[in-house]
């Protein structure tokens, strides 16, 4: 064989092999051996969260225990919400030059820590009045709002409509009634305890510091020691912090047991659990998972001050002490508006992708609402319980997927 004629067969063997399989970017490929046949095609399904098995449970963060106390004005629709602090004790005697001298006080402030508002509502104002020092966490809306009275009246702090949020203070002067009602006689109770009603040119809240966020009121005392000097050290300032807080509602939101409850105070928190099958799970490539919650009735909040809805990733499922995950991708949260009366969408797919990736996680999930026992929104939602088990309002699951190319599956 001739080397001319070596070269042209080899020539021809490789024209015939490009041209068997070539990439033309104009036009589609022409391998069909090697590509999948169709064009992938979207599904969407709702699933159902499991019959029964969808619950409420009370008792997380108790009241006065979040991150801020809820105080409102009458008929404001949210609740109507009484605040509460008591300070540590203030002793009879103060000592001066390593002496317990009797004092007498001359004037007091009280400092409280404003953390939200509505920004539309004008003419705020913070009426103070002394309280029996046994008020305790057990103490009720009917205990102590008729007890915020003339004959109780400390002082009132006006709130100028440019103070968003930070300190506001009063004086309580000399020569005032509300100055007999904090003097704190010797021999009688040394421990003050104050309550707080709301009021403003229209209905109303307000979301005030606590201990938990180290922002509670501060009661501190100007007062004038019984020494034979005019010294500086015979006028000190007696601070005291406080050291319970609380918060009183007209209308606590009661748990149902049909029903699914967010928020309130203690807190409320919901356990959701779905039952997506293997199979499914297998052949399906996610696209989008949406949880799909129908409100009871429109959730209120305090304009401006939203407050924020969070689905969690459980853990292990335990019911109520189920640990819930740190990881921030498969916790999911959305800002509630003012209200929130259609049904309420979380996007949650990180979440469903990881029972697809790991089958040993449940498919369960927490809903709670924050600052827990500090938001003025209340949820409750439809359960499967509910209307017999309609399925309409019960909690959901609304998925966008694609099925996997035959090629993929044997």
């Amino acid at each position: 064989m001739s080397g001319g004629w070596r070269w042209a067969a080899v020539t021809a063997l490789l024209a015939g092999a490009i041209t068997a399989c070539q990439e033309r970017l104009t036009s589609p490929a022409e391998c069909p051996a090697l590509c999948p046949g169709g064009s992938a095609a979207v599904f969407d399904t709702v699933v159902t969260a499991r019959q029964s098995l969808d619950s409420s449970y009370v008792g997380y963060v108790g009241r006065g225990s979040g991150t801020a106390l809820l105080l409102s004005t009458d008929g404001f629709p949210p609740s109507d919400d009484r605040a509460i602090y008591k300070f540590a004790a203030r002793g009879d005697s103060v000592s001066v030059r390593d002496t317990l001298r009797s004092y007498t006080v001359d004037s007091v402030t009280f400092g409280l820590n404003l953390v939200a508002r509505d920004t539309l509502v004008t003419g705020l104002k913070i009426y103070l009045y002394r309280l029996p020092s046994s008020v305790d966490s057990t103490s009720t809306f009917a205990d102590i709002d008729p007890q915020l009275n003339p004959a109780t009246l400390i002082d009132s702090i006006v709130v100028p409509d440019s103070v968003h949020k930070g300190s506001v203070i009063t004086v309580v002067r000399s020569g005032t009634p509300g100055l007999a009602q904090v003097t704190l006689p010797p021999g009688g109770d040394s421990v003050l305890a104050i309550g707080l009603k709301l009021a403003a040119a229209s209905p109303t809240g307000i979301r005030l510091g606590s201990l938990t966020s180290s922002s509670a009121a501060l009661f501190t005392s100007y007062v004038t020691a019984d020494v034979p000097d005019t010294g500086a050290a015979r006028h000190p300032a007696l601070s005291r912090g406080t050291v319970f807080n609380t918060f009183v509602t007209q209308n606590p939101l009661v748990p149902v047991d049909s029903l699914l409850t967010v928020g309130g105070e203690p807190s409320s928190r919901a356990l959701v659990r779905f039952g997506l099958t293997s199979g499914f799970l297998d052949s399906a490539t996610i696209v989008r998972a949406t949880l799909e919650l129908t409100p009871v009735r429109p959730i209120l909040g305090l304009p401006s001050d939203p407050s924020i809805i969070q689905a969690l990733a459980v853990i292990g499922d335990i019911g109520a002490k189920s640990p819930l995950t740190q990881d921030l991708t498969q916790v999911r949260q959305d800002t509630l508006p003012t209200v929130q009366s259609d049904t309420l969408r979380m996007e949650i797919t990180n979440i469903v992708r990881l029972w697809q990736s790991s089958r040993a996680r449940p498919q369960s999930i927490f809903l709670r609402l924050a600052p827990e026992a500090a938001t003025f929104a209340r949820a409750q939602f439809f359960s499967t319980r509910s209307h017999a088990g309609d399925t309409l309002v019960a909690p959901r699951l609304r998925i966008t997927y694609q099925r996997a190319f035959s090629f993929e599956t044997p």
